[in-house]
């Protein structure tokens, strides 16, 4: 019975482990593939989007599928363009609860101008906060 139950348990660590696998690109790229195959992107935004990178020109609907979903928007209206900043915020670590780094990309006519401090926010969804 001891065998068996061994057999049973290697079966299904096998088996979640071959789920994983084939669903695992679609799980970690937090649906960015799914936007390229969606919307027939061209070759160079493809890769950004996918990667999560961002460039001058880029549209930013593209730009915005490739860093996710803005914590809050800001748009403005000059002689005759409208100019949208995106903020980013990192979430509080334990070991600094009170520093909560902001990013910023800017958009005038739906395209990608400029960005300040993407590198201060962390690509990961979760922080270490272990304690020792």
């Amino acid at each position: 019975m001891r065998s068996s139950t061994l057999s049973l348990l290697l079966l299904l660590s096998v088996g979640v482990l071959g789920a994983c696998g084939t669903t695992g690109g679609a799980l970690f790229d937090d649906g960015r593939g799914s936007y390229v195959q969606e919307n027939a992107l061209s070759g160079k935004d493809s890769v950004h989007v996918v990667e999560g990178r961002i460039y001058r020109g880029m549209p930013i609907d593209h730009a915005l599928a490739a860093l996710g979903p803005p914590a809050s928007q800001d748009t403005t209206t000059a002689d005759g363009e409208t100019r949208i900043e995106y903020t980013y915020r990192s979430r509080p670590n334990a070991f600094d609860p009170g520093n909560v780094p902001r990013a910023y990309i800017y958009a005038v006519d739906q395209t990608v101008t400029d960005w300040t401090n993407l590198n201060r926010i962390p690509r990961f969804d979760a922080y270490y906060e272990g304690g020792m």
